[in-house]
């Protein structure tokens, strides 16, 4: 299978999903307790005026024309205006959405790039105490990532860090208070400081997402490494992993043999756990006052924010989507069963 027929096929499902995650948000959201346009005007305001402001937010008329009214604003781009903020939400998004990615990737980078290798290597690691100690370390991570609700840890994390030895800054945001904001290229403040040379940005900034990268990979990464190290451990009893060893190859060999069949079961995880993890950015956002999209969620859902919060669902589920798509595509690069298929 050539590579562009492989991508089409896996985008045809792409716009059946987004519709029916579209569909499903409309519903559950029309279900919300409580009058936005009650919320918005106050409780003074006469019910003709209240009738003016629910034409202004699309919730006049039956839910099937409101449907068909939101489905054709989208496709003109349109995602509404958040009565809480005035603001057109996909302005709210564009602005809030690089602090959570920023957030996201930072998480990612940390399990992939750190915490995943000691798990690959754990599994090849000869006899002896080392080995031992690696590998029940990571079985009492294993078990701990699984029990520590994210947002208690976080709230842990800056009792000990900030409160008690004052290591790390407040949860005052993404910078210390004083500190300008960097000229806007990506909106990510990390990489617009070092694209712009702005290292006392740079400082403030790293200091700052310390303890949220931490608290996520450490109750979300643990999925990831399971499934490397259980793959890992099914690898070494493979018939390949044994020819080779009678082949002769070397043990670094063999190893690079089992960490690239581990690849197709370690991005399916991550792909899965990106998805919890624009999930728990949502609380951890909220106690670090992080400013991204995951406190304005909380903030749309407390106040019955109705485009808000499909706006935020809808940019969730394509961001979803779109990192299952890439996952297919490292199936393709890291899996040659794939290519064999018509």
């Amino acid at each position: 299978m050539k590579f562009l027929p492989y991508l089409a096929r896996r985008a045809a499902f792409f716009l059946p999903q987004v519709l029916g995650v579209v569909t499903i948000t409309f519903i559950i959201v029309r279900l919300i307790p409580g009058d936005p346009a009650r919320l918005m005007a106050g409780p003074l305001v006469p019910e003709a005026g209240l009738e003016l402001i629910r034409q202004k937010l699309g919730l006049v008329g039956p839910l099937p024309v409101q449907y068909i009214n939101y489905l054709r604003n989208l496709t003109q781009g349109e995602l509404g205006v958040s009565w809480y903020t005035g603001n057109p939400v996909a302005t709210d998004l564009v602005t809030r959405l690089p602090a959570t990615m920023e957030l996201l990737l930072l998480t990612l980078l940390v399990t992939l790039a750190v915490m995943l290798p000691i798990a690959i290597r754990s599994v090849s690691l000869g006899k002896g105490w080392g080995k031992a100690v690696t590998r029940r370390g990571l079985f009492g991570y294993g078990m701990a990532a699984g029990a520590f609700p994210d947002f208690w840890l976080a709230l842990i994390m800056v009792l000990i860090f900030y409160v008690v030895l004052g290591w790390l800054p407040a949860p005052t945001g993404q910078l210390d208070i004083g500190v300008p904001i960097p000229t806007r290229i990506t909106g990510m403040y990390i990489v617009d400081s070092l694209l712009t040379g702005n290292w006392v940005v740079f400082k403030s900034s790293i200091l700052h997402a310390i303890l949220p990268v931490f608290v996520l990979a450490f109750v979300y990464g643990g999925a990831i490494i399971k499934v490397a190290i259980v793959q890992g451990n099914q690898l070494q009893k493979a018939a390949f992993v044994n020819f080779a060893k009678v082949c002769g190859l070397s043990g670094a060999t063999i190893d690079r043999y089992i960490t690239r069949a581990t690849y197709p079961s370690v991005a399916t995880a991550t792909a899965v756990t990106f998805g919890f993890l624009i999930g728990g950015a949502v609380l951890v956002e909220t106690i670090f006052s992080w400013g991204g999209m995951g406190q304005y969620a909380v903030q749309s859902v407390i106040n019955a924010d109705f485009a808000a919060i499909q706006g935020v669902v809808l940019v969730s589920a394509l961001i979803n989507l779109v990192v299952y798509v890439l996952v297919d595509l490292v199936y393709f690069w890291v899996d040659p069963r794939i290519k064999s298929l018509g």
